[in-house]
């Protein structure tokens, strides 16, 4: 089975190690997992051994000559560590999110802050050069994974990519099997997916404060009064017949009101929380590149004639009710359906004289929003 060759960068050799770790528990087997330096008392960054040489020499091969490799060693020469898997064709992708989940660097965004302290994208070793101290940063791509030789295109996904991303991105490099040279078409897609955003929280806290009431209350007193008065007469003919030394006793209670303070507990108000859940559908705007392949025929009557082929990828982007524009910027029709792999149906509601008529895909420039001809409206309706 063919293995392609990934490549990523961290900045910590824990992540290195344990991004590898997960690999070779993946099943990839130990002798196709590497990381550079081997530890942490090797370097690339100021030397010119040999092996250091080799190195770098191996580095540039890696990526067939591109000046991707200047990206690693620039990242090699500042102490980041670089991890190289070779792995089977149907665990690419498990691998690729295996760097993606363990810290691998995105070397896009270390190239604009590199060149922005004022590297050239020159200071790492090349070949069997040595590390050019005093060059700032330099420019880098994405955690890059090199390809295998092979006719079929595959998409490029973000994260580690299959290739650097000057070879993989435009796949310009031809490949050759035996005597044939092939020119690899490839197309990116978009894979949209979701994840949970925390947006806060809210959260109700109840404490018990003591507010001073007062209340009047009207209150019913008594005062006994002991009144002693010297008098001098005779006693009452009503008293005669009372025994006037007989002992006696008067009593008299005084009762007086206080306030009582009772408390009841009553509920004022009602406070609740709840959680409303809604879905909505967002559009996700995004551009994919994909591979156009130009072919310059000197065999031809006309040799400096230049023909363009539209990539298979283009003719599965081509659907109903798209205009068609010819080259000169006029509308010419639009898309009813594809009639086999190689013509588009016009639809007759468009058309100036109500019937279908038929485009050959290869006059196809490019296909966006609208499909766009190479040919002017001229040419198009004397073509019909």
């Amino acid at each position: 089975m063919a293995k392609q060759t990934i490549t990523a960068f961290y900045d910590s050799r824990e992540y290195a190690n344990n991004a590898a770790l997960m690999l070779r528990q993946a099943g990839i087997p130990n002798a196709d997992v590497s990381i550079s330096p081997e530890t942490a008392a090797t370097g690339y960054a100021e030397t010119a051994e040999p092996h250091a040489k080799g190195f770098w020499a191996s580095l540039e091969d890696m990526f067939g000559g591109t000046d991707d490799h200047l990206t690693y060693a620039e990242g090699l020469r500042r102490g980041g560590i670089m991890l190289t898997a070779h792995v089977d064709d149907a665990h690419v992708d498990d691998a690729v999110g295996i760097l993606e989940q363990h810290g691998s660097v995105d070397l896009n965004e270390r190239e604009t802050a590199w060149r922005g302290e004022g590297w050239t994208g020159s200071s790492a070793v090349t070949g069997g050069g040595v590390a050019n101290e005093g060059a700032g940063p330099m420019r880098s791509v994405t955690p890059a994974v090199e390809t295998r030789t092979e006719t079929v295109a595959r998409s490029i996904d973000a994260g580690p990519v299959v290739a650097s991303a000057a070879s993989a991105a435009a796949v310009g490099r031809s490949t050759t099997t035996g005597r044939d040279d092939v020119i690899q078409v490839v197309e990116e897609r978009l894979n949209v997916g979701k994840r949970a955003v925390n947006r806060g929280r809210v959260r109700i806290h109840s404490y018990v404060v003591e507010t001073p009431v007062t209340e009047s209350v009207s209150l019913h007193g008594e005062t006994v009064t002991v009144d002693r008065r010297p008098v001098d007469r005779p006693l009452a003919a009503a008293d005669l017949g009372v025994d006037a030394f007989k002992d006696r006793t008067i009593e008299m209670q005084e009762i007086d009101e206080e306030a009582v303070v009772a408390k009841t507990i009553r509920v004022v108000e009602e406070i609740g929380v709840r959680k409303d859940v809604t879905d909505r559908t967002e559009v996700v705007t995004d551009t994919v590149r994909s591979t156009k392949v130009e072919i310059d025929d000197a065999r031809t009557a006309d040799a400096g004639s230049v023909r363009k082929f539209v990539a298979k990828s283009d003719a599965a982007m081509i659907v109903a009710h798209m205009n068609v524009i010819a080259s000169d910027g006029t509308k010419v029709g639009t898309v009813d359906h594809m009639d086999g792999p190689d013509r588009i149906k016009l639809a007759k509601s468009t058309s100036p004289d109500g019937q279908h008529h038929y485009v050959p895909l290869a006059w196809v420039d490019h296909v966006d929003q609208h499909v766009h001809l190479n040919k002017a409206t001229s040419a198009v309706k004397a073509g019909w």
